[in-house]
């Protein structure tokens, strides 16, 4: 029998039959935390980490206007030869077609619901003819990804023109927080019906590496529907907002300065404007815009001559909405984020959901509009609070809000902050407010069934008010009643392919197409691999690195390392769990796991694992001791590889070699490792190979060991204006620089990408390297030093879509490719040289040692078995007592160890002296001794 598939058939049988058995599928019970975009300023954060990613290790700051910057660059990177390898590599899309990314625009053509049109925050804009059964893309897949808003002139006659807007000013890459500026880049504008998008130009006048443009930024795109004369848009964007009477082609403010000509270079990261604002136009005509008190100056004393509540009825002259006479307002209370949700039904009405502290709903009625002498109403609104973890309203610093009204019932409103609520009585009473999507009300972080947390906008069906589209960090989402009592929801993410994955891994069989990925805000899923197949949801949180083994155990983990050890059934369901990162010995060191924290398997024994624990590297000779059924952090089995103080950095990028004898890993702090006799931690080897010519305090974002050559390495560094990519041929001795034509300049600094990941891939002729890169993937056939020339791949599918991950399976040549706003691809390299896991040649059962002993904290027991198979450990007092089980469970052929630490099966400290053990394999058994002495 072959191995793989006698670990199926072995971890199958032991599910119900192990003393130490994962926890049975009805108790299933697995807690994930809510998906994080507001982190602690520390690198647990996601803001943090992402910055600690890509900053400039001299200034620690992320270059202003940077993505803009890498995408105008990387348009001069060689494109694909017309023959070669870049040009007939076959890259197809792998989804996921039923999970959808971060959605902030949406929208139905006003002649059909049926059309709907839909842009991702990093997946481009999407078109659906047939109500959300299906989608296509239409922005082309070099265009810049970030899509904020999006609008139909609804006016008779120029409805096939459409406008979307860019640039997310605060998300998980927000300048706010420390995060990465990855701004906008205007308004982009359709003519036929969303089918073909070109940039408006005076909108796309800012230099790359500059924040001087309002239209960096754009909230909301509002044309004036009842202007028959001029094609009138008003635009909610950065510090005010704008008017065009010619349909974009020039612009005047008429809130707040002008900050969009050419010739004015102003950073308006120091300005005193309004850092958020809002816009919409009531059904009766009028105008109502809000903006913030916050600014983008450094000092938070800072406030916005600006903000306030206006109120205009031809978009031109505007009043102000006197919100200081309704206390607790006064004329100092700050307030970050406004959204507005206007009556269709009664035009006078008009929603305000305020980011304060604390966070205020304001109903404001305007009664009378009389330039001379205006009659308003204010009152202020119960906000939803249902306590508990997630029951409270939350805005994530006004990340997720919207607030929309009922079209036939100004009383019947929708807030959406992280979770989404419904009110009969317009917020007036706690016993109108229902919590009716996001977050479960009675599973902790659990999902609401059918819905998704992190609200962002949603519409009303002309044909029935009462049935809802809601967008948000899971992309598209139906309701047939949003008013019933219990509010149904189904997704119609059906191709909408806008997922932003962090990870992917793919089965380790040769052939088989099964995929596994981390997503940001949409956990960890799986698939078995065709486009059209459903990814299925394994577990929630922030997805992180997951790994595949040859048998029936799968590893998946969620944002700070939190990692369970999977079991799963032909379909795809979890069977058994248990959590195997080191946690507690993380938690006792006083260090902290990366946001997205990486682990590895050796693959030729997967119970052997290396994981990233902050400061330090673990290992552990036998994962599979480690007790099924909880998520309690363990220490079982886990030893530092390291001391604290050797690193200056976190763990941040781990490889191993095919054989298992070599593992290579980085640190955020640019150091390099080298560990020799990986396969057995009583002879590990560890050398630091780090180098002068390499980056110095720079992120090591990924490692890729040649699959036939260990000395053999490519090492990625992910921060911009830095030497990005090095190889070594000499097992890390001595590096040379690559990174060629993916840098602007020869020392790495200028516009050049954020390189996020490599692979080496052998192949008849030589070697392939690919680059995962923040504006796509580009491979080199021939590395040349600093001479280098990468290609870019695949960019008409691709694209610019940040690549964030890759997975070769040298067995067969597949190749799995992860971005971050366009779902997973794969290609197959059809030359690639084929390199597999070496084979045990152990012909017996075989007792190596028991070291330390004497012992005093903990003994490791190291065996070899032909075959792989069951092997059961067990320790006896020398009167023949049972003491402990330490192994009962699958083990690989060649090389094993377990340990044991000195308690009994209560996990009672056992007194000193003697103790027998048995080593049990099929008919066969080995024994020995230890002796305990503290």
């Amino acid at each position: 029998m072959s191995r793989s598939s006698s670990l199926t058939l072995l971890l199958l049988m032991l599910l119900g039959s192990m003393q130490r058995s994962e926890v049975s599928a009805p108790k299933l019970n697995i807690q994930t935390p809510p998906s994080e975009i507001v982190g602690r300023e520390d690198l647990m954060g996601r803001i943090a980490y992402e910055k600690l990613l890509v900053a400039d290790p001299m200034t620690g700051e992320v270059p202003a206007g940077i993505r803009k910057a890498e995408l105008l660059f990387a348009q001069g990177i060689s494109k694909p030869e017309k023959r070669g390898r870049t040009q007939n590599l076959n890259v197809s899309a792998a989804g996921p077609v039923n999970v959808g990314g971060r959605t902030r625009a949406v929208a139905f053509d006003v002649r059909d619901e049926e059309i709907i049109l839909a842009g991702g925050v990093s997946g481009g804009l999407w078109k659906s003819t047939d109500g959300g059964q299906n989608w296509e893309r239409k922005s082309p897949a070099s265009f810049r990804n970030s899509i904020t808003c999006l609008a139909q002139d609804t006016r008779t006659g120029h409805r096939d023109t459409w406008y979307y807007g860019s640039g997310e000013i605060y998300s998980g890459s927000s300048t706010r927080g420390g995060g990465a500026p990855y701004r906008g880049d205007g308004i982009y504008k359709s003519v036929d019906n969303g089918e073909s998008w070109t940039q408006i130009p005076s909108t796309a006048l800012a230099e790359p590496n500059t924040f001087s443009s309002q239209f960096q930024y754009v909230f909301q795109i509002v044309p004036n529907a009842q202007n028959f004369t001029n094609d009138e848009v008003l635009v909610a964007a950065f510090g005010g907002i704008l008017r065009s009477l010619d349909g974009g082609a020039s612009w005047e403010s008429v809130i707040g300065p002008e900050f969009f000509n050419p010739t004015d270079t102003t950073d308006l990261n120091n300005t005193n404007v309004s850092f958020y604002t809002d816009l919409q136009q009531a059904s009766s005509g009028t105008f109502y815009a809000a903006l913030s008190t916050t600014t983008a100056g450094a000092s938070t004393l800072s406030r916005s001559p600006d903000a306030g509540f206006y109120f205009s009825g031809n978009g031109t002259a505007w009043e102000r909405i006197p919100l200081e006479t309704l206390p607790p307002f006064t004329s100092q209370t700050p307030y970050d984020r406004v959204v507005i949700g206007s009556s269709k039904s009664n035009p006078e009405i008009t929603y305000f959901l305020v980011n304060s502290n604390p966070i205020f709903i304001v109903q404001h009625t305007l009664s009378q509009f009389d330039a001379q002498d205006t009659i308003q109403s204010l009152e202020l609104r119960e906000t939803p609070n249902f306590g508990g973890l997630l029951g409270d309203f939350n805005t994530q610093r006004s990340y997720n809000m919207m607030i929309k009204v009922h079209p036939e019932d100004p009383e019947i409103v929708f807030a959406g902050g992280t979770n989404l609520y419904r009110t009969t009585d317009g917020f007036r009473s706690e016993e109108g407010i229902s919590w009716v999507g996001g977050y479960n009300p009675e599973g902790g972080a659990s999902l609401y069934p059918g819905h998704h947390p992190d609200q962002h906008d949603l519409l009303f069906y002309p044909s029935n008010p009462n049935k809802v589209l809601s967008a948000s960090d899971g992309g598209l989402r139906i309701s047939p009643d949003a008013t019933a009592d219990s509010v149904m929801w189904d997704d119609i993410n059906n191709g909408y392919i806008t997922s932003q994955f962090y990870t992917i891994a793919q089965s380790k069989k040769p052939g088989d197409p099964t995929l596994i990925g981390g997503m940001q805000d949409n956990g960890t899923d799986l698939t078995s691999g065709s486009l059209s197949n459903l990814w299925k949801g394994l577990i929630g949180g922030d997805g992180s690195y997951a790994v595949t083994t040859r048998g029936a155990l799968w590893f998946a983990s969620f944002q700070q390392g939190q990692t369970l050890r999977l079991t799963l059934d032909d379909e795809f369901e979890i069977t058994s769990f248990g959590r195997v990162d080191p946690g507690s010995l993380v938690e006792e060191s006083g260090s902290q796991y990366l946001f997205i924290n990486p682990f590895i398997l050796d693959p030729t024994n997967e119970n052997r694992a290396f994981f990233a624990g902050g400061s330090d590297l673990y290992f552990n000779g036998n994962i599979s001791q480690i007790p099924g059924g909880s998520q309690i952090p363990t220490s079982l089995g886990w030893e530092r590889v390291t001391e604290s103080e050797e690193l200056l950095g976190l763990v941040s990028a781990l490889d191993i070699s095919l054989d298992g004898q070599r593992l290579y890993f980085g640190t955020s702090g640019g150091e390099l490792y080298k560990l020799d006799n990986a396969g057995s931690f009583t002879q590990f080897q560890l050398r630091e190979i780090t180098q002068n010519i390499l980056p110095d305090r720079a992120y090591v974002s990924s490692i890729s060991v040649n699959p036939l050559d260990t000395a053999h390495i490519v090492v990625a560094f992910s921060n911009y204006n830095i030497p990005s990519i090095f190889e070594s041929t000499d097992g890390g001795r001595s590096f040379a620089d690559i990174s060629g034509n993916l840098e602007e300049k020869p020392d790495g600094s200028g516009n050049g990408p954020s390189i996020r990941w490599v692979e080496l891939i052998p192949t008849e002729n030589g070697n392939v390297c690919f680059a995962g890169t923040s504006t796509g993937l580009f491979n080199t056939e021939k590395t040349l030093g600093k001479k280098t020339i990468w290609q870019q791949v695949a960019p008409e599918s691709i694209g610019s879509s940040v690549v964030t991950m890759m997975d070769y399976r040298a067995s067969d040549g597949s190749l799995a490719i992860a971005s971050h706003g366009n779902g997973i691809f794969r290609t197959f390299i059809t030359d690639f040289k084929r390199a597999l896991v070496p084979e045990s040649e152990v012909q017996e059962l075989s007792l190596i040692t028991a070291y330390p002993n004497p012992f005093e904290d903990r003994v490791r027991i190291e065996f070899k078995i032909p075959e792989d198979d069951i092997v059961r450990i067990d320790l006896f007092t020398l009167k023949g007592e049972l003491v402990n089980n330490i192994l009962w469970a699958p083990q690989v052929a060649g090389s094993n160890s377990a340990t044991w630490d000195g308690n009994n099966v209560a996990g009672i400290s056992m007194a000193n002296g003697i103790y027998l053990y048995t080593i049990s394999y099929r008919n066969e058994k080995k024994s020995g001794r230890v002796l305990l002495r503290r």
